[in-house]
């Protein structure tokens, strides 16, 4: 039954996206976060809603009469040049087979989904649906885990499949930094709604959130978070105030963490202690962090081997290509468990996909936007009518350093989740140029027919 509800709500939304492409943009979102397919059980699981809606967006996009443009600016086209370098690179890869195989699944999608995305989202309410898409879509899941590591007595991190199966937050690690990305946005949302019920509802949200964080058992998520929280102190006026605030809060976390969780996060540090180098003694490093090290050595290796265009997607833990690269020097060497594996950092999976060039771009992405979020809080501080692109830009730029330092110690170099807060901030600095009178409206104003000004003329 589920399966059939899944179903018919989802082909019922195409008559709405033939209307109006950027709604298509909107479900496309929802799906992509949500993947309310994969909340059933039966047939759904194995269907691919999203391919029909990428095709009914895109008959709709190009079917539309309304004025398409490009939002234009620096980050937007080192966004477009990542994508067409990731292309080139998945195409001359050693083995073009298993690199378009991940090309096709994530990256093909979430390009086309972008640039849609940057065309159609145009006017601030089209950017403010999309935001609560964004919030309710992973809002969704963070509570399901939030209310599921409160009935586990928050010991759900020693199991897997936090998020939905078969996607990129399906790991808890991944999951942990998504839901942190998240409660920013969250913290807008409630700041911003209307209604009393979707502030709650925002601010539930948020809450779960931190919630998942603790119960994923996830180290990196955990030092992410305070990282995270130490920024937005930075960016409070009241720093007295909050920094009481955070410093009870943070009490009450530690009061509620299980004992387990503590030792893992305290074996990170202790293994460093009252040493010169952390590699003194290789015996004493903690198994899962020697082999990251081991890994990255590996990475550094393999990009030093084709600096220009690496050896294309997903090539670090393919076997053909990463086991000519292991080494007897590199850390952990004698584990058992040390061989090809994942990258575990985001930078050292797009240098070994993409070469050094693909690395340059993609840190050119992420510095750009964080510096384009501070630029628009700068330019709209003051301003009543741009409060919300205001605190929007300083949430999204909270949300950046979340994935910047998280994705340290993870694979997720192409989570949609992220460059689609890439994109926000590319449309929010469209909109901010607009309304101060530097750049000219994208969308024109919807005409009204005759009689409806015949109607209006009274009245005024």
């Amino acid at each position: 039954m589920r399966d059939v509800v899944i179903l018919v709500g989802i082909l019922a939304l195409i008559p709405m996206i033939l209307r109006r492409p950027y709604i298509g943009v909107l479900v496309w979102t929802w799906i992509a976060l949500l993947n309310p397919h994969r909340e059933a059980f039966g047939f759904s699981t194995s269907l691919r809603p999203n391919l029909v809606i990428v095709l009914v967006t895109l008959i709709a996009f190009v079917i539309s009469s309304e004025r398409k443009s490009w939002p234009g600016g620096k980050l937007a086209a080192s966004f477009a040049v990542f994508i067409g370098w990731t292309t080139l690179t998945a195409a001359i890869a050693p083995d073009p087979a298993a690199s378009f195989e991940f090309y096709n699944d994530f990256v093909v999608k979430m390009a086309i989904h972008m640039v849609i995305l940057l065309i159609v989202i145009n006017t601030p309410h089209r950017l403010i649906s999309l935001v609560w898409t964004y919030g309710l879509s992973l809002g969704y899941h963070a509570v399901k885990i939030g209310l599921v590591t409160v009935y586990s007595g928050f010991v759900i991190g020693r199991y897997s499949g936090f998020g939905p199966a078969d996607t990129m937050i399906d790991d808890r690690n991944h999951f942990a930094v998504a839901m942190l990305m998240l409660a920013p946005i969250l913290f807008f949302l409630w700041k911003h709604a209307d209604q009393k019920i979707m502030r709650n509802l925002a601010l539930i949200g948020m809450g779960m959130c931190f919630l998942s964080v603790i119960g994923s058992f996830s180290r990196g998520g955990m030092l992410t978070m305070v990282a995270m929280l130490f920024f937005l102190w930075t960016k409070t006026n009241s720093k007295m105030i909050s920094g009481a605030l955070l410093a009870i809060t943070a009490f009450v976390a530690v009061s509620f963490v299980p004992t387990e969780y503590k030792e893992r996060i305290g074996s990170t540090f202790e293994q460093f202690a009252g040493k010169e180098s952390a590699y003194d003694d290789e015996s004493e490093l903690d198994e899962s962090f020697c082999l990251r090290i081991a890994n990255w050595q590996v990475g550094w290796d393999m990009a030093v081997a084709s600096p220009i265009f690496g050896h294309g997607l997903r090539s670090i833990q393919n076997h053909s290509i990463a086991t000519d690269y292991l080494s007897e020097d590199h850390i952990c060497s004698e584990k058992e468990k040390y061989g090809v594996r994942a990258a575990h950092n985001i930078y050292v999976e797009v240098m070994t996909d993409s070469g050094f060039v693909g690395l340059f771009l993609f840190i050119s992405i992420l510095a750009g936007s964080w510096l384009t979020c501070g630029r628009i809080a700068r330019r709209t501080r003051g301003r009543a009518d741009l409060l919300w692109a205001h605190d929007l830009a300083s949430m999204m730029q909270v949300s950046v350093t979340g994935y910047a330092i998280g994705g340290v110690l993870l694979s997720l170099a192409y989570y949609d989740g992220y460059f689609i807060i890439i994109c926000m901030t590319i449309v929010l600095h469209r909109l901010v140029e607009e309304a101060l009178g530097e750049a000219e409206p994208r969308r024109e104003p919807p005409r009204r027919s005759k009689r409806k000004r015949r109607a209006a003329v009274p009245a005024e």
